[in-house]
């Protein structure tokens, strides 16, 4: 049972994270360069933070909050600043560049990385199986890199290697933040811990509003900006953050991890009907060895990792 809610809730996160590609490039297809990717991220961070707070009304969760900034602090600003700020701001940023299905691919990157970072920090091991689904998932994501395509807004380009590699180093970002998060997620839950993430997350930003966001420039963001800023910060920060953290209760990093891959066959479907993005044989064939890594690495017989109970209980 406990790793059937794992799974539900990792699964309830990466339909969220895959339509944040999509909204993403729509973002930047609509608004051009005109997008302020630090003022959108750090109202995302607000938006999100103030989203999870009707969750931690209860006292014990006021007080768990409160050892999280006073016990844990060190440990939430490392986590925050690699695993949020900068993996928010190179995902989202690399969509100006690159398609949405070819972002999501390179920054779900994430599973290889996460089970080295699960093996470093945790002693969490890989079995066999496990080893072949992420080989096979890497060498898909090399091919989709390769591959040429498009969408309604480009072709595919010089551009779109820079945003592969963007994408690429969030991915490198989200393993560390999954690998390092375990223990806090033990001891505080995904609410609590995504609360003090966002929170920490739009302190650390707002220094950054001072040289680089134009005050005007609040006053003068458009309506479709405001609706994608609310549904990236409210959804698929806060609801999906919260819900992958929690799951890291009851399943190892390493296979939650593993759910990157679905969600860019989720963003891979999206693309298609929404952006009208356009496919080589080679992509498509790229996305087909990433989907059946994803299905071997989360099959994988490894051991150690979330064994641990969560006091607080959600």
């Amino acid at each position: 049972m406990k790793s059937f809610i794992g799974l539900l809730l990792g699964f309830a996160a990466t339909v969220c994270w895959g339509s944040f590609y999509v909204a993403g490039r729509w973002l930047f297809g609509e608004e051009g360069d005109g997008l302020n990717v630090y003022l959108f991220n750090f109202l995302r961070f607000v938006m999100a933070a103030a989203a999870l707070s009707p969750l931690l009304l209860s006292r014990e969760k006021r007080q768990l909050v409160k050892e999280a900034f006073t016990r844990d602090l060190t440990r939430f600003l490392l986590i925050t600043a690699i695993g949020v700020v900068l993996e928010s701001y190179l995902v989202f940023y690399a969509l100006n560049f690159t398609t949405a299905a070819r972002c999501s691919l390179m920054a779900n990157f994430s599973p290889v990385a996460t089970v080295i970072f699960a093996f470093l920090l945790h002693g969490e091991r890989i079995g066999k199986i496990g080893g072949a689904g992420m080989v096979i998932g890497f060498a898909g994501i090399v091919l989709a890199g390769l591959s040429q395509g498009g969408d309604m807004y480009a072709v595919t380009s010089w551009r779109s290697f820079i945003g592969d590699a963007m994408a690429l180093g969030s991915g490198l970002c989200w393993a560390f933040f999954t690998a390092y998060g375990v223990d806090v997620s033990n001891k505080y839950g995904g609410a609590v811990c995504m609360f003090v993430c966002f929170v920490l997350g739009s302190v650390l930003m707002l220094p950054v509003q001072f040289f680089m966001v134009d005050i005007t420039e609040v006053t003068a963001i458009p309506l479709q900006v405001w609706g994608g800023m609310v549904y990236t910060g409210v959804i698929t920060l806060a609801f999906a953050n919260g819900c992958y953290y929690a799951a890291l209760r009851y399943i190892r990093a390493g296979v939650l991890g593993a759910f990157g891959y679905l969600s860019a066959g989720i963003t891979f479907t999206l693309s298609i009907i929404m952006l009208k993005e356009r496919f080589s044989l080679l992509f498509i064939f790229a996305v087909v060895l990433i989907l059946t890594g994803m299905i071997l690495m989360m099959n994988h017989p490894g051991r150690g990792g979330m064994e641990k109970e969560n006091r607080n209980g959600d």
